[in-house]
């Protein structure tokens, strides 16, 4: 169980990475390259088409006829230039794996798709629940999709700018790109950029035989697009406030500036108020599409032989065919790079028009805020009705209730699936309290020994210990306990899709939670059930048939009962749900279904008659829950700088 649980966990916290390690979603980036390609000066244009042409002879059936292909619909037929971002970076891992593995495959169509449903979705929303269910969607689709997703965004922060510690932007340039300084987005785009530049300069200076060209037209334009992806990731207003701390803060400051935006500069004192991922407005694509402008046109210029930039990037650092292959999922340290000083005039524009980022851990920073994400600890309360029959009396059907209260733990990723209820496991343990259950007695024998039920209830009130499991599943109940250690040794990748689509609502998302207007309704049959031992805190005796067959109505008896009660929620509505910084409290409404086993009875009146026969008994019930959670972990907003 503890091996089981820990793959799962495991898979689950990969599920974090897509949310705190890619900026703009794919039909954003797209849509930053489509306008700065259309942005180039006719002249550019012209060159860049051309070279667009030659390296489309090398994959014709999947690259499109025009490097900016525009609107494709909902159903992309090709890949142009503009999708190269877009695919860099989330979708692979260097600019070596877009052109081998990437552009070849059939999957990445499905994840053009993918994008052009979520932008169409993203566009329809009419409040932000809808918004936030878009993005759930995609991230489960672009996961079934492409099952190295989460897998891509391991060991850096790649895809964030280097925290600043001084206002000078020649200073944080040399910074973000020397060797040794963490992955950044500034310093990774530099370093591709460089070598694409090198590409476009060789080619230009010492052309290819023709059999050659198209492949090396290619290599040129994805070393490029796979720059752009860096560079479009500096204006994501979620990636400029800067990244540390545990993977919970790290998502929550990243989301919420996303979404809630981020009043900033840039490097040239221009006031910027900047949306991040899946929230980008107008603005951001027109910044963020003039800097991915000026950097083609500097691509342009390097097709010429004896561009100035085009020669220095011939001895920028690593030689660009180490660069082509420089996996940025993997890498944490920025690789050797030379003539920086040199280089700076080349790049004052870009700079300057780079929002300002924010300070690191230990100085003075922006407000932080944490997700639901990680381990915690809470406790829970609930009143349940139920209409049960069989088992231990009549068939008539009778009304009961119970109380019951405990404390559980587990781990939650709610934030994660975007969906109330889904990325939840917990186990728990408490005490239920049970009402007796009374059957009425009109007429026999048995009623003129009996009296009245509410003088002898068939089974009086009663004290059980309550034992809970939440475990979300892939297609079965339970399958996550088998193929999360079974995973994890044969397939880690395979572990992270098929625990991000368990997380999500499982491979058929029937159990998707969707907002209802007041609250968050889910189906949950499966994925929790709560067991109550009955018999085991104190005694429970009971009035049963201890007669002998075929007659046991003959003689009435007191039993001992011993028993095990499960039961197993179906549909499940959170009217109210409440999460601030480390707290959630939540009330929860389920409607479900319960059967108790009874163990061996053994009849104690009168004597000599052994164990009682008693079936078990079965009922419907609805509960209401109040539910608090504290996340475990450190204050990241409360952290006074050094």
């Amino acid at each position: 169980m503890r091996t089981s649980t820990a793959a799962w966990l495991a898979a689950l916290a990969l599920s974090a990475l897509p949310g705190t390690a890619s900026a703009w979603i794919y039909p954003e980036h797209r849509d930053i390259a489509v306008a700065g390609v259309q942005q180039l000066p006719p002249g550019d244009r012209e060159v860049f088409d051309a070279l667009w042409a030659e390296a489309r002879k090398a994959l014709p059936s999947r690259l499109c006829a025009s490097p900016s292909a525009g609107d494709q619909g909902l159903k992309p037929g090709c890949i142009d230039f503009a999708a190269f971002p877009a695919m860099s970076g989330d979708h692979s891992c260097s600019p070596r794996e877009v052109a081998q593995r990437t552009l070849p495959s059939a999957w990445i169509m499905d994840v053009a798709r993918i994008g052009a449903e979520t932008k169409r979705n993203l566009q329809k929303a009419s409040d932000r629940d809808q918004m936030l269910s878009a993005i759930a969607v995609q991230n489960l689709d672009l996961q079934a999709a492409d099952t190295e997703y989460v897998s891509r965004a391991g060991a850096n922060n790649s895809h964030f700018l280097l925290p600043r510690i001084d206002n000078d932007a020649g200073t944080y340039m040399r910074n973000a790109v020397k060797e040794g300084a963490p992955l950044n987005a500034m310093g990774l785009y530099l370093q591709y950029h460089m070598a694409a530049l090198e590409l476009a300069q060789r080619y230009a200076s010492s052309p290819p035989p023709p059999a050659e060209r198209p492949a090396a037209a290619l290599r040129i334009l994805v070393a490029e697009g796979y720059a752009l992806h860096w560079l479009e990731d500096t204006y994501a207003s979620g990636h400029v406030v800067g990244t540390w701390g545990s993977d919970a803060w790290r998502k929550g400051t990243h989301d919420y500036y996303n979404e809630f935006g981020f009043d900033s500069v840039t490097w040239g004192g221009e006031p910027a108020i900047l949306f991040g991922d899946s929230h980008m407005r107008p603005a951001d694509l027109r910044r963020a599409s003039a800097a991915l402008e000026r950097s083609l046109e500097q691509l342009v210029s390097a097709l010429r032989p004896g561009d100035e930039l085009g020669r220095l990037a011939t001895a920028f650092g690593r030689p660009a065919a180490e660069i082509f292959a420089f996996d940025s999922c993997k890498e944490e340290l920025q690789p050797s790079v030379a003539g920086l000083d040199t280089l700076g005039r080349h790049f004052t524009t870009v700079v300057m028009a780079m929002p300002v980022p924010g300070r690191g851990e230990g100085d003075v920073h922006l407000p932080r805020f944490r997700e639901e994400l990680g381990p915690f600890v809470g406790a829970f309360a609930s009143a349940t009705g139920n209409l049960g029959w069989g088992g231990f009396g009549t068939d008539v059907a009778q009304f009961y209730g119970s109380l019951s209260a405990g404390i559980r733990l587990g781990f939650g990723a709610e934030s994660l699936t975007g969906s109330v209820g889904t990325g939840l496991i917990f186990v728990d343990a408490g005490i239920t309290m049970q009402s007796a259950q009374t059957n009425p007695c009109d007429a026999g024998p048995v009623c003129s020994v009996l009296g009245t039920s509410s003088y002898f209830p068939r089974v009086p009130a009663r004290t059980g210990l309550r034992l809970d499991l939440r475990l979300p599943f892939w297609l079965i109940p339970g399958d996550m306990l088998l193929l999360g250690p079974i995973l994890a040794l044969v397939s880690p990748s395979a572990l992270s899709s098929v625990g991000v689509a368990a997380a999500s609502g499982g491979l058929i998302p029937y159990e998707q939670g969707f907002p209802v207007g007041v609250g968050t309704l889910q189906v949950v049959i499966g994925r929790e059930v709560d067991t109550v031992l009955y018999g085991y805190l104190s005694d429970v005796v009971i009035l049963t048939p201890v007669g002998p067959p075929p007659e046991p109505q003959s003689i009435y008896g007191a039993a001992k009962l011993r028993s095990i009660a499960l039961n197993f929620p179906i549909l499940e509505w959170t009217p109210f749900r409440t999460f601030a910084t480390q707290l959630v409290f939540a009330t929860v409404l389920q409607f479900g279904f319960g059967v108790e086993i009874p163990f061996t009875s053994p009849v104690v009146f009168p004597e000599g008659f052994g164990n009682a026969a008693i079936g078990p008994s079965y009922n419907f019930f609805l509960r209401a829950q109040f539910d608090g959670r504290y996340f475990f972990g450190s204050r990241d907003d409360l952290a006074p700088p050094r």
